[in-house]
């Protein structure tokens, strides 16, 4: 799907390197230990400092490299900002050590602070009797959630805590990060507020995860919200992005940047689309999410059940919010789904 885009370059930079992408705009690539294995975050350059659009994961290599540019091509100036796009920790997972080290200030939406503190306490517990119940209701039983709950692992990336204090930014909010002000647009789908920063003058969109140049960006119902229609929320979020100009500069958190953004906008609805119907059709009479991830997400059922069940959830909630299939709950709380 990739092909019918134009990048800017045909291949990466190295691990840690600082790229100049546009005049006091450079990009820093990570590793990570996990699919995809990088991300991409943003230096923009203040004058007297710096502000950076996410920060990365919590690892030895990311903390290595960063420590490495500060001590050699950014120590002159400080970081003043901190811009974070969502609290997923491949985006958040080191903020808390850049404000305590360097007193920079944090912008990112109240959601995304809030789900940051949630994700942290749920990877400092582990799975809970609540993801228990979420797995039975939505058709595991009694051995399978055992078994899913007895394979999970408490992740080795859990980043520093999240920031105890942090300044809210809100859709249509401008700010200024780099001499450029930047449009803050918030869209749902794949994080709860997910921060969008667009450069009306230069024409650049800092796109974080809800547009990726290779890859679609996973949509999730999660275990706290097992009503929610997040792919509604994340097809919605392509409309409104289709009124940028389509001549805009694509910056991703994972991938290369590009031209095309309405070319890459239409990919990712059709992929959505298709995916929502081959989930119809495999549902030839009742069934429930743990049916539907079995079906369709196997290799992650047990590896990532959050995914592989919030996955199949978001797809079931959109297709019974279409009317072309019915969720019913019974006196159990019991959630299944039939054809309309």
């Amino acid at each position: 799907m990739s092909d019918d885009l134009k990048f800017t370059v045909q291949r990466p930079p190295a691990y840690g390197e600082l790229t100049d992408m546009l005049p006091g705009l450079f990009w820093v690539r990570l590793p990570m230990p996990t699919a995809p294995n990088h991300v991409n975050c943003w230096l923009l350059d203040n004058g007297p400092g710096w502000t950076m659009v996410d920060c990365g994961l919590n690892t030895d290599d990311s903390f290595e490299m960063w420590d490495k540019l500060w001590r050699g091509l950014l120590r002159s100036r400080p970081l003043q900002s901190l811009a974070l796009t969502h609290a997923h920790a491949d985006h958040s997972g080191l903020a808390a050590f850049f404000v305590k080290e360097m007193k920079c200030s944090v912008r990112m939406p109240l959601a995304e602070w809030l789900s940051g503190w949630k994700m942290w306490h749920e990877r400092e517990e582990g799975p809970d009797e609540q993801f228990a119940s979420f797995l039975k209701r939505n058709g595991a039983s009694g051995d399978d959630a055992a078994r899913i709950m007895q394979a999970q692992r408490q992740s080795k990336f859990l980043g520093s805590r999240p920031p105890r204090e942090f300044i809210r930014i809100r859709d249509g909010d401008v700010v200024a990060m780099g001499k450029r002000e930047w449009r803050v647009i918030t869209a749902g789908g794949h994080s709860a507020e997910h921060a969008l920063f667009f450069c009306e003058s230069d024409r650049i969109l800092i796109a974080g995860d809800q547009i990726l140049s290779h890859m679609t960006p996973s949509v999730i119902a999660p275990p706290a919200q097992p009503e929610a229609n997040p792919m509604k929320d994340y097809l919605d979020s392509l409309t409104l992005l289709e009124a940028l100009p389509a001549d805009t500069l694509v910056l991703p958190s994972h991938g290369l940047p590009f031209h095309g953004l309405h070319v890459r906008l239409a990919q990712l609805r059709e992929h959505h689309q298709a995916r929502l119907d081959d989930v119809m059709s495999v549902v030839s009479g009742r069934t429930n999410a743990f049916l539907i991830a079995q079906e369709i997400f196997p290799r992650v059922l047990y590896a990532n059940p959050r995914q592989a069940f919030g996955e199949a959830l978001a797809h079931l909630n959109m297709l019974a919010s279409t009317e072309r299939l019915r969720r019913d709950v019974d006196g159990d709380g019991a959630i299944a789904f039939a054809p309309a």
